[in-house]
């Protein structure tokens, strides 16, 4: 139970900002009372000061008015009584002539053991008569009512500081909650996301623009995961009908021949020929895109005209559109030179030019474009062909993926044509993007930076 309060996040918040909140508080509430004590007590030296100069006066004038000290320090000694002080009257000799220190004895204050004692001198007539010793308890001259004030002071202070200490408790505890609510959110989902729950989503969006951004990557983790799941299930069951189709084809010609059913004709070898080499292709275009997709694919790169290249393929696949009867619109800048691997990157040409023809109705137009855009080259291919649906357009680069309309086996192919190019491209720190609107046409572009 320790250890899960020690490493809980809410609680871990809650005791930082409590801390913190409760160090502050103690902070300023010890500099507020010295602060106040200090003043205070400025104000008690400047305030006696001026009253001991009142005595010494006083007692001035009066000695002047009666003549003589005894006269002179009865008059003052009642208010001197009053305030607690002690006083003693000396000569110009230091001779104590009057002594009303015992006045504090008679207000109880005996005890006190610490004492101090300011000396002025007593002038009359701008001559020093004397001097007067006024003595009071402690090192601070102050009265009860003084006394009082600075412990209602400290007693409120105690208080405002007990109760901020509760409201920051609660704030705090508040303010954690708020805080990491968003994360235990996010938390629980990533849990259900391990144990394959790919469904799962955190619904409850926080404003915070870290927490959003945070809540929108595993939102979007979730999905990607739901998303590739369901491409390794499908890519699974591609690859066993892929492979199944040409070994079920070897196994049921085979089988017939051994039976004698069948003659070991020189066309039924040449079948099975054909299906052996499909299937050698197929294991080929997989070991291929693994090292494309582990950065080994040996790319090659030269420097060599691009738009000979593109020029050259539509010759040599010319035959191709002219049997489906299609229109081919042409742009290619001349002479664009580029620092690529040649084989592969007519591949993907070889690939894209194909599918054009494939995915494209008898009598469709495909255009074809290669320009120069900054530090790249531009490949564009375009058909108002079958087109590509919204959802299927999210997987169209993923391993033996077809849509069930767009795609479906029956025109060809292995279903790894896009994934090699896409993974061609990449290694080329290119990129390759779809544009497509289902029965509309479909719109590839390529763009390979000119030197790299």
């Amino acid at each position: 139970m320790k250890k899960m309060l020690k490493n809980d996040i809410r609680t871990r918040t809650a005791i930082a900002f409590v801390s913190i909140a409760l160090i502050s508080i103690i902070i300023f509430s010890v500099i507020t009372n010295i602060a106040i004590i200090t003043n205070f007590g400025n104000y008690i030296k400047q305030s006696t000061y001026k009253d001991f100069k009142d005595i010494a006066t006083s007692l001035a004038e009066a000695y002047k008015a009666s003549g003589n000290w005894n006269e002179a320090g009865l008059e003052i000694s009642h208010n001197v009584m009053m305030k607690g002080y002690g006083l003693k009257v000396k000569d110009l000799n230091g001779k104590t002539i009057l002594d009303f220190s015992s006045m504090m004895n008679m207000m109880g204050l005996r005890n006190f053991s610490k004492t101090t004692t300011k000396t002025l001198p007593v002038v009359l007539d701008g001559k020093k008569v004397g001097y007067v010793d006024i003595t009071y308890i402690g090192t601070m001259p102050m009265n009860e009512l003084d006394f009082k004030f600075l412990y209602d002071i400290n007693k409120y202070n105690i208080f405002i500081t007990i109760l901020a200490i509760l409201i920051a408790f609660l704030i705090s505890i508040y303010i954690s909650k708020y805080l990491t609510k968003p994360i235990l959110n996010i938390t629980a989902v990533a849990k259900k996301l391990e144990n394959g729950n790919y469904n799962e989503k955190v619904n409850d969006i926080p404003k915070e623009e870290e927490l959003f951004n945070l809540t929108a990557a595993i939102n979007h983790l979730g999905e990607s995961l739901k998303n590739q799941e369901m491409i390794r299930k499908q890519m699974t069951h591609n690859i066993a009908h892929e492979l199944r189709t040409p070994l079920t084809t070897l196994k049921s010609h085979l089988e017939a021949m051994i039976d004698g059913i069948w003659e070991p004709t020189n066309e039924r070898l040449i079948s099975l020929h054909e299906e052996v080499t499909r299937l050698s292709n197929l294991i080929n275009d997989l070991e291929l895109l693994n090292k494309a997709e582990s950065d080994i694919l040996g790319i090659k790169k030269i420097k060599f005209n691009l738009s000979e290249v593109v020029k050259n393929i539509l010759i040599n696949y010319e035959a191709i559109f002219y049997d489906k009867k299609q229109t081919i619109v042409k742009d290619i800048d001349n002479n664009i030179l580029i620092y690529a691997d040649k084989d592969r990157i007519s591949e993907v040409i070889i690939n894209l030019i194909t599918n054009a023809n494939k995915y494209t109705q008898i009598g469709g137009n495909i255009k074809i474009k290669l320009y120069k855009e900054g530090n790249n080259v531009v490949f564009i291919i375009e058909d108002n062909g079958i087109g590509i649906s919204k959802y299927d357009m999210q997987f169209i680069f993923e391993k033996f993926y077809r849509g069930e309309k767009s795609r479906n086996r029956k025109l060809g192919g292995s279903g790894l044509g896009l994934s090699i190019s896409k993974a061609i491209i990449k290694a080329h720190n290119g990129t390759i993007s779809v544009d497509s609107i289902l029965n509309k046409g479909t719109k590839f572009t390529v763009k390979i930076p000119i030197d790299d």
